[in-house]
């Protein structure tokens, strides 16, 4: 496996440059209402420069940047052309030709060195770890710090499960935003980090951890240690409370959304079916993507006894709350206005709260919160 080069895909984007059906699906397109967000008018402008008609704007390389990796509009089209893949390359393509928006590569760089002094910080020594689970937190890493990963500590230690932190960067950031190098340089010292503690489990603190090891360290041709499983906490918590470990905490009841981040559509292993796109659709839920991403945490809010309400913004259909793809750090306020969409979908569905296993989804949906909105519960704080 490796990330491919945009030409490439010229094929791809000559057959999305005039299809409007994932129109519904556009995410900063449809909170903008404007029309060069969406995934046809990007095919277009890629197609162009693909073909040598025209090279990269300043303007082109904006709207490249001023959405996710569009994911969503790869599960919604029924044929599921590469969307996220070509975007993908695209970004790779313009930040090694130097012509990222200098609003990219500045929030690119702070966030490089917060991330850094925060590692630094922690004192992390693979020496000291022996025996011990390590929970990979990458998602708590880029959204804030270890304060964050209260909840999953204290109830991890409730279930009997003995796990260090290691508080690390895992590269999805850099490679969402096209700086491969860079990200290929954090994986190898992820992977190298943990071979060292001679752990035998990693458990990631979130769907963005796991998206980094088992779908962006093979496409940089970065190969994870065998003898050592990669779980998450959802799995972990799930075990624990049918071993009889860990009690439920939780009123029974509870109306809830549930929400995937988009880096679980990259782990799915089947998309959304073509049932799912027709008009009306009220279910299966499962007809919008299946895999063990999306089974693991419903089967624990299922057993804790909540209520899932359905809609068809779910799995491989999930709208971005825009915490996904690096969107909340280069432009927030385009990330701010996916947030608030998710929360009006929740309110208007008659949810009490939006759960999530992403940290990162969560945190960013707080930070958005208005007091009288639904509430926002990261999945291991339903033990709290």
């Amino acid at each position: 496996m490796a990330v491919k080069d945009l030409s490439s895909y010229k094929d791809d984007l000559f057959s999305c440059r005039f299809c409007p059906m994932c129109k519904p699906a556009a995410e900063v397109a449809n909170v903008t209402l404007i029309e060069s967000y969406s995934t046809r008018a990007r095919a277009m402008m890629l197609w162009r420069v693909v073909s040598g008609i025209a090279g990269f704007t300043a303007r082109d390389t904006e709207i490249i940047y001023q959405s996710t990796l569009d994911s969503i509009s790869q599960a919604w089209c029924v044929n599921h052309y590469p969307v996220s893949e070509y975007l993908t390359a695209a970004r790779a393509e313009i930040f090694r030709k130097g012509l990222a928006p200098e609003q990219v590569k500045n929030a690119l760089n702070n966030y490089t060195a917060r991330t850094e002094s925060a590692y630094e910080n922690q004192g992390f020594r693979p020496a000291d770890q022996a025996g011990d689970a390590i929970i990979l937190a990458s998602e708590a890493a880029e959204i804030g710090g270890e304060k964050l990963l209260k909840p999953v500590l204290s109830v991890l230690e409730k279930a009997g499960v003995p796990a260090k932190t290691l508080l690390i960067e895992s590269g999805a950031m850099a490679y969402s935003l096209g700086a491969l190098e860079l990200a290929s340089k954090q994986a190898l010292r992820v992977i190298g980090l943990i071979k060292k503690t001679g752990t035998e489990k990693v458990i990631t603190d979130g769907p963005r951890a796991m998206y980094a090891i088992k779908y962006i360290y093979p496409l940089l041709d970065i190969p994870w240690p065998e003898h050592i499983a990669v779980t998450s906490v959802s799995e972990e918590l799930y075990s624990a409370v049918t071993g009889g470990k860990l009690k439920r905490a939780v009123t029974a009841g509870s109306r809830i959304i549930f929400h995937d981040s988009r880096s679980a559509c990259a782990l799915a292993d089947e998309l959304a079916e073509d049932q799912a796109i027709q008009p009306g659709f009220q279910g299966p839920e499962i007809v919008l993507g299946r895999g063990e991403i999306f089974e693991a945490p419903r089967r624990l809010a299922d057993l804790l006894g909540m209520e899932r309400i359905f809609s068809v913004w779910s799995r491989t259909f999930c709208k971005s709350c825009g915490a996904d793809d690096g969107l909340w750090l280069t432009y927030p306020e385009l990330a701010a206005d996916l947030a608030e969409q998710r929360l009006r979908d929740a309110e208007n569905l008659g949810a009490e709260m939006i759960v999530t296993d992403s940290l990162l989804c969560a945190e960013h949906l707080k930070s958005v919160r208005l007091a009288d909105s639904v509430g926002i519960r990261w999945l291991p704080e339903l033990f709290l």
